[in-house]
């Protein structure tokens, strides 16, 4: 009832690994992957739409309109090149693994690691397009790359509040230019967000559709901040963050197990996404996502000591398996959820033995 009061639940929607299961993609696949990004895409040799040209973890999700996530753990079959027509938006690229050779408009990135050009493998992409342009990727069989790229159209800018904020006129020059690059030296922080989001799914999948959300809002952020005159520093709080903190901590509480959306979270509290987590890593020193994890952890506890069994306290903590649950609840609290209901037990029996 309170999500749907307050549109923050996003029915017929399911969250899996962010690069999907382990698999042989073929060309067809590639065509379909592309079409939510642009259209017209085109191989340089000729095969059978079946053929099989990549093998590992790869999938492109629309986590809300105008924020779209491609991410990659994958090894090229092919030496080929490809391209395709993308439409305009703001287009962040990076490598935690391995290497990769790609091209906006004009503009050539040799990314990752073990990227041909070493003055570019502890950087990332950082490129605006105003319009229509084309992008490139030259393959290699053999190659293997961990990548997550995002798109963050015109629209999403805007309603994020940063193409049109007072502090940002460096973002907002760089998004009116066609082209615009800006250089990205990769932070142990850009990474450790960029590997959060290929971790496979530990959570349900309303709490695992957030969690992307939230890291790839924290990643694109991160990202947008090499493009200079990012806002003041930072003093205290004010009193309509403080009270919009207030409420936000009483949203997730009663949240419950409801599916949210970091926009919709982001609505309610009369903000957007972006100041919305960079305001809780101000106050809390974490992500909005962090924050509901506690929450449901320690309901997760509680549940525990009332009688719920390992399996029950995961699924109230939202998560999917309770492994991942056990490691999480163990690096929080410092117990495990057995010794905890250990706990309970050995409480009962002092109890009754009064």
């Amino acid at each position: 009832m309170f999500a749907k009061k307050n549109k923050m639940i996003e029915t017929g929607k399911t969250a899996a690994h962010a690069c999907g299961s382990t698999r042989y993609v073929t060309r067809a696949d590639l065509v379909r992957s592309a079409a939510m990004l642009g259209a017209a895409y085109t191989f340089n040799d000729s095969a059978p739409a079946d053929e099989r040209v990549l093998h590992g973890q790869f999938d492109t999700l629309r986590l809300r309109p105008g924020l779209i996530l491609h991410a990659a753990c994958v090894q090229d079959l092919r030496t080929m090149a490809t391209s395709n027509q993308l439409d305009p938006g703001v287009k962040i690229v990076l490598l935690v693994d391995g290497a990769t050779d790609l091209s906006f408009g004009h503009h050539r990135f040799q990314l990752g690691p073990c990227g041909a050009d070493p003055a570019q493998r502890g950087g990332g992409a950082l490129v605006n397009l105003a319009e229509e342009d084309l992008f490139s990727r030259r393959w290699q069989a053999g190659r293997a790359e961990r990548k997550v790229s995002l798109t963050l159209t015109p629209e999403w800018m805007e309603e994020g509040g940063l193409a049109t904020h007072g502090d940002h006129g460096a973002l907002r020059a760089f998004c009116r230019e066609h082209l615009s690059r800006r250089p990205w030296t990769l932070s142990a922080r850009a990474r450790g967000l960029a590997r959060q989001i290929l971790e496979p799914a530990s959570f349900l999948p309303g709490l695992e559709r957030l969690r992307l959300e939230a890291r790839c809002i924290e990643l694109a952020a991160e990202a947008l901040g090499a493009i200079g005159d990012a806002g003041p520093a930072r003093g205290g709080l004010r009193a309509v963050d403080r009270r919009r903190l207030c409420r936000l901590e009483e949203l997730l509480r009663a949240a419950g197990n409801a599916e949210m959306s970091m926009a919709g979270i982001a609505r309610e509290l009369g903000t957007n996404p972006v100041s919305l987590q960079a305001l809780t890593r101000q106050a809390w020193g974490c992500s909005v996502f962090g924050r509901l994890r506690t929450l449901r952890l320690e309901r997760a506890r509680d549940a525990l000591l009332d009688g719920a069994s390992v399996g029950e306290a995961a699924a109230v903590a939202g998560y999917a398996a309770a492994t991942n649950f056990a490691t999480a609840y163990r690096k929080h609290f410092g117990t495990t959820p057995r010794q905890a209901a250990r706990t309970r037990t050995d409480c009962e029996f002092v109890a009754m033995a009064r």
